[in-house]
């Protein structure tokens, strides 16, 4: 039964960003690379994170009947890692695999929301498993989480925020 309504409250949430989208303007199909670092040597009090982040993202954007962006869909993989600053030790974040559907406000275009599901983190240590999975709609402009299911985390200590160094602090524990 609980499983049930979750798929339901799932179909609900992700019905929402289905928007129509017109054959008059195709979409259009970009890929992206991104090799990025974010630390913070205070992060955990006496040692600090640094996630170094590999990503790789399919990119397709869709267009309203004027040409204008409705909403932007990413298949995004990641091949990452997690280091202790102090001893070094250091963790793969993979396999990182998830989708991630931005939505726009055709005649302003602000992004209004943003649908994720898959995994965004996936560390193991042991028998210690992070992991940030299951579906989530954040608010486009302030970072709010709308909606989730799964366990979260590490989105959870962004509720609010864009700025992804908020959540040095959710690896903490797997890293100590």
């Amino acid at each position: 039964m609980r499983g049930l309504l979750v798929t339901a409250l799932v179909a609900a949430a992700f019905g929402a960003a289905a928007t129509p989208v017109s054959a008059a303007t195709p979409p259009t199909r970009t890929e992206t690379d991104v090799q990025r670092t974010v630390a913070d040597p205070a992060a955990c009090g006496d040692y600090g994170v640094e996630w170094n982040i590999d990503l790789h993202s399919v990119n397709w954007t869709f267009f309203d009947d004027n040409g204008k962006r409705v909403k932007l869909v990413q298949h995004i993989t990641e091949d990452n890692t997690v280091r202790n600053t102090v001893t070094g030790l250091t963790l793969r974040d993979s396999p990182v695999d998830f989708v991630q559907t931005s939505t726009f406000n055709p005649d302003t275009g602000v992004r209004e929301k943003i649908y994720i599901t898959g995994t965004s983190v996936n560390v193991r240590r042991g028998n210690q498993h992070l992991v940030d999975r299951g579906p989530i709609v954040i608010d486009g402009q302030t970072g709010k989480i709308l909606f989730a299911v799964g366990p979260h985390p590490i989105r959870e200590l962004l509720d609010g925020s864009f700025d992804i160094a908020r959540a040095l602090p959710g690896f903490c524990e797997i890293l100590r």
